[in-house]
């Protein structure tokens, strides 16, 4: 190959200039300081959501336990209602547990600045 047609090759099939400041600039910073926040906070995910399901089986075997032993119809219900309200407040607790753990790792994240996508929106639009 000539020199005139190797850089004609290079000039066809060169990365823009703007792709590569992605991938040199603040993204790409960003995107390796948040992998690390993330892989941190899902290491905590299996444990607590383990917790949570060893939990609630462990309130249905006590709500059989307690259902074999009721007397009347009143007793059953009772028993019912007490694990449907305890059951309600365990998943209302593993929501806020979600949303906390969710806010924690989002406050660990940042947010790149003076990126591409923020350079193209500053220009004026004709």
């Amino acid at each position: 190959m000539t020199q005139k047609t190797t850089e004609a090759a290079k000039t066809t099939t060169a990365i823009p200039e703007p792709i590569l400041e992605v991938f040199n600039g603040p993204i790409a910073s960003a995107v390796s300081k948040n992998s690390e926040a993330l892989a941190t906070g899902m290491q905590v995910v299996p444990a607590k959501f383990g917790e949570f399901v060893a939990n609630r089986i462990k309130a249905n075997v006590q709500l059989y336990n307690e259902c074999s032993e009721c007397t009347d119809w009143s007793d059953l219900r009772n028993a019912q209602q007490k694990w449907l309200k305890d059951t309600n407040d365990a998943y209302a607790d593993q929501a806020n547990t979600i949303i906390s753990m969710t806010q924690s790792l989002f406050g660990q994240i940042e947010v790149p600045k003076n990126t591409v996508e923020n350079k193209a929106s500053e220009k004026p639009n004709k």
